[in-house]
């Protein structure tokens, strides 16, 4: 047969080849009839090397292209919530698939702030920026704070912005995070961990939708949407008057809950495939078919750690793949054999079982993990599966203390 009718051929039995057409008759015919039988580049004889290997190259970057494009197609619904393509959110549950229908209700309304609240790991921030792309100011900026690393003395300072001269230092006039945001979107995550006393002036912020620098006489008007997020339960802060009640209804004008991983099943093998192929693509291996055994164990998995949980767990098992099997197999147990703490099995009477029993455990989890980590609170939170604000939030309220690996030996 010809060489077009072998370029059929092997289409029809498998339409997924990316075929590099290569030919002894340079006309124009055979070139259109190659590209229409599905090559994707065609060369006539005699040719240089060096072209192929470019063409190879651009067919490599089609093929990983296609890859991606196959992850879309499979998810039911499936929302890019920035140009980023890493914030990606996939939705094959009621559940999801619900809370994309209130970030593309919400998005329309620009005025309207927003209150999303869920575990950490959960994709709070995936959320906000969902309802930021799907705005009309989507081209406007998107600017994160989050609230725990804020210090109340430069709370005005950092939020409202300061005149030349305002204060011993300030040699120039600074605008602060809510007229960086004009126009866009202020997210302020961990809400929850705003002093009492900011929180105050967030409110009046919210309501009258202007500022004034610190050292200045003039308001500035404002145009933007806030949205806040939380892990923490807003409402019993409230009545342990840790939160402010009236900034609480405020924020609480259109909510958004997310709900755990382990809640909605059918998001967890769509998404285990996608952070498959994401990894696979990243570490230039071949992408693995998840091992039916695989997707059993991660079906029962508890996943304390949420979405971000998952996307360590796949990450790690593409990594540790050695093997010449087209499965990817995942071992949970041998995943996380680094990270494992061990318990004190005392503490573990569940006939005994009171609060402060629960937060000793806590804090002997901690000791331990930044014991095996040398003190590395990067390394600790993900031995723990929480983020380094929610460790920091932690030792914090546990008045623990704990120095770098250098300073405690040195002490």
């Amino acid at each position: 047969m010809s060489g077009i009718e072998l370029l059929k051929k092997i289409i029809e039995i498998n339409n997924e080849i990316a075929a590099i057409m290569i030919s002894g008759h340079g006309d124009m015919d055979t070139a259109i009839a190659a590209m229409r039988e599905g090559a994707i580049d065609f060369f006539s004889k005699p040719f240089n090397l060096s072209d192929i290997e470019l063409a190879i190259q651009r067919t490599q970057k089609f093929i990983d292209m296609q890859k991606k494009v196959s992850i879309y197609r499979r998810s039911f619904e499936r929302m890019l919530c920035s140009d980023d393509e890493k914030h990606l959110m996939l939705a094959h549950s009621n559940k999801m698939k619900e809370i994309i229908s209130l970030i593309k209700k919400v998005a329309v309304s620009y005025n309207t702030d927003v209150l999303i609240t869920g575990e950490s790991g959960t994709g709070k921030e995936l959320v906000a920026r969902g309802i930021h792309r799907s705005s009309s100011n989507s081209e406007q900026i998107f600017f994160d704070v989050n609230c725990t690393a804020i210090s109340p003395n430069l709370f005005e300072s950092e939020f409202f912005g300061h005149s030349k001269n305002a204060f011993t230092g300030a040699k120039s006039n600074k605008k602060g995070y809510f007229e960086i945001s004009d126009n866009g979107t202020l997210f302020l995550d961990e809400i929850g961990d705003m002093p009492i006393s900011m929180q105050a002036k967030l409110l009046r912020v919210l309501e009258l939708r202007k500022i004034r620098r610190v050292g200045s006489l003039q308001d500035i008007n404002l145009n933007l949407r806030i949205i806040a997020s939380t892990n923490k339960n807003l409402e019993e802060m409230v009545q342990n008057e840790t939160f402010r009640k009236d900034l609480f209804y405020r924020l609480n004008r259109f909510h958004i809950n997310i709900p755990i991983l382990k809640e909605r099943q059918e998001d967890i093998i769509p998404l285990a495939e996608h952070f498959n192929e994401k990894f696979s693509l990243s570490l230039k291996k071949q992408t693995k078919t998840i091992s039916d055994s695989s997707k059993d164990k991660l079906l029962k998995y508890s996943y304390p750690g949420n979405v971000r949980e998952l996307k360590n767990i796949i990450e790690k098992a593409v990594i540790m793949d050695r093997t010449d099997d087209k499965f990817l197999h995942i071992e949970l147990s041998s995943v996380y054999q680094t990270s494992s703490v061990s318990i004190n099995s005392a503490l573990l009477n569940f006939d005994d079982l009171s609060l402060s029993k629960l937060k000793e455990l806590e804090k002997q989890m901690i000791r331990l993990a930044m014991k095996k980590t040398d003190n590395n609170k990067t390394k600790a939170a993900n031995l723990l599966n929480i983020t380094r604000t929610g460790l920091n939030r932690r030792i914090k309220k546990y008045d623990l203390e704990f120095y770098p690996k250098y300073l405690a030996e040195s002490s």
